[in-house]
């Protein structure tokens, strides 16, 4: 059995407690971009926003800290 190179698949990591749901609000021009880089990097649109979130997470947290020392 044979898998398509760009099979659409999870990559969110198994959680051990129940996730909640967060509603976002984007502009047309703001979804297309998702789902434009969704489609090409193989996520869904949910899997693409949770890495988006992830990295800008980080980049906030990283400032953050600098801004204290």
């Amino acid at each position: 059995m044979e898998q398509s190179a760009h099979e659409d698949r999870s990559r969110l990591p198994k959680a051990d407690a129940p996730r909640r749901q967060i509603s976002l609000r984007l502009t047309e021009d703001e979804r297309e971009e998702l789902e434009a880089l969704a489609k090409k990097d193989g996520r869904s649109r949910s899997g693409m926003a949770h890495r988006l979130y992830m990295r800008g997470l980080a980049e906030i947290k990283n400032e953050m800290q600098k801004g204290e020392s």
